[in-house]
Formats: C-alpha cells, structure tokens, sequence
C-alpha cells in the first residue's frame, strides 16, 4: 500500500468513525425529547433543561457530520455541468474548490478557536432558560468540527491533484470493506 493510499485511508476512517461516534447523540436527542414531552403532557411537569439540551446535540451532531458527509460525498453539488466534464477537468474543478475551501476553513478556524476560548476563559453560561448550563462545551465543538473537515477537505485535494496529474492509485472509496491491498 502507498503512503498516499495509507494518508487517504487513516483519513478516511478517522471521518467514518467520527460520523459513526457522533451519530449516537441522536438517540440522546430522542431520548430527551421523549422525556420532555411525558413530562409535559403525562406528569405536567414541563423541564427546564430539555429543550436547550436537544439543541445543543443537535448543533453538535449537524457541525461534527460535516467531515463525515464530505467523505461519504453527501454534500451538495451541482453536477449539471460538472457531471459533463471530463475527469481530468472535474479532478481541476476539484482541486480549486478544495483549495478555496483550505482557506476559508482556516479562517473559519481561527475564529473559531477564539470564540470557544473566550467562552471558556469567561465563563460563558447560556441565558436561553433558568438552567443556564456552561457554553463552552458546545462551542467548543466548533473549532473541532472544522478542523476535522480541514483534514477531509486536505485529503479530498490530494485525490483531485493525483486525479488531475493522472496517477493512479487506489481509493479507499473503491473498497468499502478496507480489505483491499
């Protein structure tokens, strides 16, 4: 296996698991839901905390699935052009969208960096509801999510400049099972 294959594939499967570890909080966004409304409606004893903690899973599972989904190639594009290229102008189109996206992620990610450290270094509750939990968890988050789509987004513009400069090698895309030499 080539260092390329290898870089693609660790990279990869970091993405996969990520998505597959954060794909959990779904069940806890149920499950809070699920006790919110028998509280409510069953107990009449609506909670203080339900609604703002399902938000808070949500936005974290929505921003954490974004290397995932780029990974898996859930994002959305229009082909309508794209689809008509040939593969080494899609691998072009490719590798400048991965380009502009490096950057903008890394700005993206410095402002991140500052926005969940200055939560943490402050303090920073929630006034969303009497229960006022800490908000730095969540936001941090944030520069965590984008850093691991900048690590997608790195290994997606190596596949589209070893598309783009013609050389072959195998795509962990190609074997879902991994099982591939």
């Amino acid at each position: 296996m080539s260092k390329v294959t290898l870089y693609i594939r660790v990279q990869d499967g970091l993405s996969d698991w990520v998505g597959r570890a954060i794909s959990w909080l779904t069940l806890g966004i149920i499950g809070v839901l699920i006790f919110e409304v028998m509280a409510r409606y069953i107990l009449n004893s609506p909670t203080i905390w339900g609604h703002e903690l399902s938000t808070m899973f949500f936005g974290a599972l929505g921003i954490l699935a974004g290397s995932y989904t780029l990974r898996h190639q859930g994002h959305v594009r229009s082909d309508v052009i794209y689809r008509l290229l040939p593969r080494r102008a899609q691998a072009l189109c490719d590798l400048v969208i991965f380009i502009l996206a490096i950057v903008v992620l890394a700005v993206v990610l410095r402002m991140a960096v500052d926005f969940a450290y200055l939560s943490w270094e402050i303090g920073e509750f929630s006034n969303s509801s009497v229960w006022r939990p800490p908000l730095w968890p969540i936001k941090a988050t944030i520069p965590l999510a984008v850093g691991l789509l900048m690590l997608q987004c790195l290994a997606e513009l190596v596949r589209a400049a070893l598309r783009l400069a013609g050389v072959t090698y195998q795509d962990p895309r190609d074997d879902p099972d991994g099982t591939a030499p």
